[in-house]
Formats: C-alpha cells, sequence, structure tokens
C-alpha cells in the first residue's frame, strides 16, 4: 500500500501545475489480442502500461483517444488526464481532439464470419 501512496503522491505532485497533461496512451502500438502481454515475457508483462499506472494510482480522471495511425494502420492513442474530479474537463478535450480529426476517422473493421 505505502509503493501505491507514494505513486499517487508522485504523479498529483507532477501534474498539479496543469490544467490538463497529454501524453501517449501506451508506448507500443496494439499487439495481437491473442497474446496476454506485448512483451511475451511471464516475468516483464507491464512494459506497455507504463504511461498510465502512475495516473490510475493518482484517482485523476483520464481518456484515450485516437490520435493517429502507425505505418502498419493500427491506432496510436492520446492520453488526456485532468485534476481529480474534472471528468468533464477530459471529456471535453477528448471530444474536442476527436472534432479536429474528424476528416482521419476510419470505420470498424469487420468481425471475420463465423
Amino acid at each position: 500500500f505505502s509503493q501505491m501512496f507514494a505513486m499517487h503522491k508522485a504523479a498529483v505532485a507532477a501534474t498539479s501545475p496543469y490544467d490538463f497533461v497529454l501524453s501517449p496512451t501506451a508506448p507500443i502500438t496494439a499487439y495481437p489480442a491473442e497474446m496476454a502481454s506485448p512483451s511475451g515475457d511471464p516475468m516483464n508483462p507491464f512494459p506497455h502500461i507504463g504511461f498510465t499506472v502512475s495516473l490510475n494510482m493518482s484517482e485523476q480522471p483520464a481518456v484515450s483517444v485516437n490520435c493517429g495511425y502507425s505505418d502498419e494502420g493500427l491506432p496510436i492513442g492520446l492520453q488526456i488526464v485532468g485534476r481529480r474530479f474534472d471528468d468533464l474537463g477530459v471529456l471535453s478535450v477528448a471530444m474536442a481532439v476527436e472534432a479536429m480529426r474528424a476528416g482521419e476517422a476510419r470505420p470498424w473493421p469487420e468481425p471475420p464470419a463465423a
């Protein structure tokens, strides 16, 4: 518990000067859903959550929106984080980002036929 509380305090201290913090959602693009983790290493299963875990501990609202695509066509996430209890502000920024990118939206892929 003390490690989680220390992470909470550090994340709040680092982000408190700002109304919103923008960062990549993950340091990698999507990986196959069949994989338990992108590393494939059971001893190191969490490198893909490095940008989100501290903010999960800080109790701050956050949302991830698409902000582009990799060369392979995979979505890239933008994480928008706000001050505690400013859920509406975070959603407003997310809506603005999505509105700015409306012309770049791609349809969801069709699921494979059964």
